[in-house]
């Protein structure tokens, strides 16, 4: 992920943004972005709380992000390697 992508993210966590992520895997996950934090492996992940609970999304998994909440900084960022 670049650093412009991951100044997006953070950007999002503080302003509590509700994200819909498409991974790699065309999975889709929809929820309040909350925090960008390391894993037990040491990878980068997205904290999204998604139906009552967090879930944790590996940036380098991440390929689609779209912001449901309406903002002036971003709508869809395509994300590649």
């Amino acid at each position: 992920m670049r650093c412009e992508h991951t100044d997006y993210l953070e950007l999002a966590c503080i302003k509590g943004f509700v994200l819909e992520v498409m991974t790699r895997e065309n999975k889709s996950i929809s929820g309040q972005a909350k925090d960008i934090v390391y894993n037990d492996q040491r990878q980068q992940c997205l904290v999204l709380n998604h139906n009552e609970q967090q879930t944790f999304i590996l940036l380098d998994d991440i390929s689609k992000l779209t912001a449901l909440t309406p903002n002036s900084y971003f709508t869809t960022l395509i994300l590649s390697d």
